[in-house]
């Protein structure tokens, strides 16, 4: 197959552009197989601007090319040659979005945006679809850096690339490690996977509750008893749910995990875990280790523990509690102190799972010599240390550095309360809340479930009260996340439920469906699945929640 290279780097204080090996470096180029290699071996030492190989690629009229999103909640889906990829809203590109750093949440900072339809970007790995056919291409190694797979299906072109900023070459050095498959869906995944090396999970599915989706940051010692007690009290409930998780708010800040809301919860959060663990249920904790509000204690106390920019100044990396900070998880002292966080929430509090949130936030840019990537591989590493043998689901997360590290995954956006996209959602940026993304980077990363981790679609949510969605389509999503998902979350005082709302619970969270088939066109999605020994199909509008 050939291909051709383009470099842009700076060398001996100047910019220079190259399209092979010349005085300054020689390539090794190791092609076995399915697997391709490519070694940069500088004669000089070199700042890597922008490099990708090129390919030519027939696409076809009814090719779909798969665009995996930066992190967990990126909008990941197939794409056809008249379509556009989202882009960084309106909110996004003001002002207040770089104030607040909402460019650190995607791929805005080292990705160029594409602006013509047929033109998108996939991270880690991507396939061409065609009829039933995958040609699949996937990076083996991302802790180099981030590997960026263009395709431009109307000029007939795949682009391999790296994303290297932050780090100077002077030794050999993997700019590419790919892997090549094609066959069917299932066929070209169990194939990445073991080329990887990395072994399907065991862990068992996660079936109950989490607070964030009724109340959000106003939860308290009450209501967290109140709904255990609600969902306890259910005639053989533990037949149907195994977890109980505390979500935000428990806290004073964010950063402060020492520091519980005492109004909130008087008795601090061992008394809660023990108290789950007394209706026999898994007790699982939201946390995010790598965050810290701007008004936190620990921001104002200990700036240095922040990640900064190239003046110097801790700068914020999301817009979440008007604005957070990203700990440097090279800082030891910070370092220290995220262990101690989880050795008392794991250890002291008795916690048996956490919930980590916006992880993405410690590799928001390249430092200390170390790419995007090495330094979410790490941070992931770090986790997996502190967290031990107990169980993590990891979500706002890039995926690739989680395969095999971490036990759940969430996989796509936040749900929103209703269905359609909102005003505010189609101005903001591509990791926001959005119930059609959640659906669709379900489906379109279900070749992770079972292989690199287990899949959280995000929760179902069956109450009458404080919801946009019709009963209607909350079975509908209900029997989705329980076709599609590893882990089985609702939000709701289930003391509130009707005797059909009760019903639609328990048959979600009944083990007796299998998915045999997934057709998407037009935005219309069709699911035919086998439950109970019958044949049945699932039928709606991703985008705007007909029900078919």
């Amino acid at each position: 197959m050939k291909y051709n290279y383009f470099f842009k780097y700076v060398a001996e204080g100047e910019l220079r552009q190259a399209k092979t090996q010349n005085d300054d470096f020689s390539l090794r180029v190791l092609s076995e197989g399915r697997n391709l290699r490519i070694f940069l071996i500088p004669e000089v030492p070199m700042q890597i601007e922008e490099f990708y190989i090129r390919r030519e690629y027939e696409f076809g009229e009814d090719s779909r090319f798969l665009a995996n999103g930066f992190q967990s909640w990126t909008d990941t889906k197939e794409f056809s040659r008249d379509e556009k990829t989202p882009g960084l809203g309106l909110v996004g590109k003001s002002l207040f979005g770089k104030h607040f750093g909402m460019t650190y949440g995607g791929d805005y900072n080292f990705v160029k945006p594409e602006k013509k339809a047929g033109t998108f970007h996939s991270l880690s790995f991507a396939y061409i679809r065609n009829g039933e056919i995958l040609d699949f291409v996937g990076s083996l190694n991302d802790r180099t850096g981030y590997t960026v797979i263009y395709a431009d299906m109307n000029g007939n072109e795949l682009r391999y690339s790296k994303d290297l900023e932050g780090i100077v070459i002077d030794k050999p050095y993997e700019i590419l490690n790919l892997f090549f498959a094609k066959g069917e869906y299932d066929e070209v995944f169990d194939e990445y996977f073991a080329a990887l090396n990395i072994a399907p999970p065991k862990d068992e599915k996660i079936k109950g509750y989490t607070s964030w989706y009724n109340y959000y940051s106003d939860i308290s010692e009450e209501i967290i008893l109140r709904d255990l007690e609600s969902l306890s009290s259910l005639e053989n409930y533990r037949d149907y749910v195994n977890t109980f998780q505390v979500d935000d708010g428990y806290q004073t800040s964010v950063g402060d995990w020492f520091s519980i809301d005492e109004k909130k919860f008087p008795n601090g959060m061992k008394p809660i875990a023990d108290a789950i663990h007394e209706k026999g249920l898994n007790a699982g904790l939201w946390l995010a280790p790598f965050g810290a509000q701007k008004n936190s204690k620990l921001a104002k106390e200990h700036p240095d523990w922040l990640v900064c920019d190239d003046n110097g100044k801790p700068f914020m990396v999301g817009h979440n509690w008007w604005g957070f900070y990203a700990l440097d998880i090279y800082n030891e002292e910070a370092r220290a102190y995220i262990k101690s966080v989880f050795d008392t929430v794991l250890g002291d509090w008795g916690f048996d799972l956490v919930k980590l949130d916006f992880l993405y936030a410690a590799a928001s840019r390249p430092m200390h010599g170390k790419t995007r990537g090495e330094i979410a591989f790490d941070s992931i590493d770090l986790v997996r240390e502190c967290v031990g043998d107990k169980k993590i689901i990891a979500c706002g997360v890039q995926q690739m550095p989680c395969f095999g590290k971490v036990d759940y995954m969430r996989v796509g956006a936040d749900m929103h309360l209703g269905w359609p996209h909102d005003f505010r959602r189609k101005r903001m940026h591509r990791e926001d809340i959005s119930t059609p993304n959640a659906i669709y980077n379900t489906v379109y990363r279900r070749g992770l479930c079972g292989r690199a981790f287990l899949c959280d679609p995000d929760v179902f949510l069956l109450r009458r009260n404080n919801i946009l969605f019709t009963s209607e389509q909350q079975k509908a999503l209900g029997k989705f996340i329980k076709l599609f998902g590893k882990v089985l979350f609702m939000s709701d005082n289930v003391a509130e439920y009707d005797e059909e709302q009760l019903a639609t619970f328990k048959d979600i969270l009944t083990d007796n469906a299998e998915l045999t088939d997934i057709r998407e066109e037009n935005n219309v999605l069709e699911i035919d699945y086998i439950e109970a020994g019958e044949e049945k199909r699932l039928k709606f509008n991703v985008l705007d929640g007909t029900i078919y």
